[in-house]
């Protein structure tokens, strides 16, 4: 018995809309052909399914891309959170370190242990603790949140005017340690030392104070 291999071929027929369905044998001889209308309905519904899949991906991509920001937030709120706990830390750190160099000497312009003047002592301080602040005590006066004389914290920077001669507001600056004193760069008599913010001429010589860790 000869064996016969069907072929399907499909095509479009642009006349009428439809579709013509044949079956040929091995040798291309045409054993059935019929007409095939398209069904509409069918075709409709077809696109409404591709609609629908379409419609469930985005809501898909959408549900991922909310979850991905849930999980950026929360990652952000650990960061600060974080960076909140890393603050006070080093706030009670940065008076240790200041501490350590109490009765060194004070030079002019000095930003090294051994020898520092008074903004030199607070920006090594701060930048031991990765906070960078100005160099001088006016510049320094500029940045962090100003603060009343009487909500001082530990780390709080305090700004006097020392010397009215030189023509600027600020020319002093020192670290408040709590308890009503504060730590700083006095002078080439003293040193560096703990002075009494209240009980000395220092109390009438403030100008303002700044928080830069809170």
């Amino acid at each position: 018995m000869k064996t016969i291999i069907l072929y399907l071929i499909l095509f479009n027929c642009f006349a009428n809309s439809s579709n013509m369905f044949t079956i040929k044998d091995k040798d291309g001889k045409v054993l059935k052909s019929k007409q095939v209308t398209h069904n509409v309905y069918y075709d409709e519904f077809l696109a409404q399914q591709k609609e629908l899949l379409q419609e469930i991906e985005r809501a898909k991509l959408l549900k991922e891309q909310k979850e991905l920001l849930g999980e950026l937030d929360n990652i952000s709120s650990k960061r600060e959170t974080l960076a909140q706990s890393a603050l006070e830390y080093n706030k009670e750190n940065i008076l240790l370190n200041a501490k350590r160099h109490l009765g060194e000497d004070y030079v002019w312009g000095g930003t090294k242990p051994g020898g520092f003047d008074c903004s030199g002592y607070m920006q090594y301080l701060y930048k031991k603790e990765g906070v960078s602040i100005p160099r001088t005590a006016y510049q320094q006066s500029k940045v962090g949140k100003k603060v009343s004389r009487f909500a001082l914290q530990k780390g709080d920077l305090l700004f006097f005017l020392t010397d009215k001669s030189r023509g600027i507001p600020v020319t002093h600056v020192g670290m408040y340690i709590g308890n009503g004193k504060f730590i700083h760069a006095a002078s080439k008599k003293q040193g560096i030392i703990i002075s009494s913010f209240e009980k000395s001429r220092y109390s009438k010589l403030f100008v303002k104070a700044t928080r830069i860790i809170q």
